[in-house]
């Protein structure tokens, strides 16, 4: 592995938006919230269940990646921080961005990766275009 400056640091993160954990944390407390009045009215209670398990999903939001760039593969995470697909690189030039979709190069053929730019952080998505659209090397196949 290189230690080219140009190169992003690898294990590149690319992480969801945070708007996105704070919309999912607003929906946990109001679960929680109206668990807890249906827990003092004395009902049911299943809401306050459902907003404990969406805040833990939300504060995975703000500390799990969505996606890490490694020098051999892209791994792809759920939102509890599973990995659940990855993607195998014979070198980071593999990487190609077409408009605002992101492929491997896997023999003869592209292969999509099957990330939503729309949900990750602006500034972690804008980094990886400037590095691959900056360096015509790494889209010449």
């Amino acid at each position: 592995m290189s230690t080219d400056p140009s190169l992003p640091q690898l294990p590149y993160l690319l992480r969801y938006k945070r708007e996105v954990a704070i919309v999912f944390m607003l929906l946990g407390g109001l679960n929680i919230g109206l668990g807890v009045w249906l827990l003092l009215l004395g009902k049911f209670y299943f809401p306050l269940i459902l907003g404990c398990l969406i805040g833990y999903i939300s504060f995975g939001y703000f500390t799990k990646p969505m996606a890490t760039i490694h020098h051999d593969q892209i791994a792809l995470y759920n939102m509890l921080g599973k990995k659940v697909r990855s993607y195998s690189l014979s070198t980071f030039s593999d990487l190609q961005l077409q408009g605002r979709q992101l492929y491997v190069q896997q023999g003869d053929a592209l292969k999509k990766v099957r990330l939503s730019p729309w949900i990750i952080r602006t500034k972690d998505w804008q980094t990886l275009e400037t590095v691959l659209r900056s360096q015509p090397q790494l889209q010449a196949k």
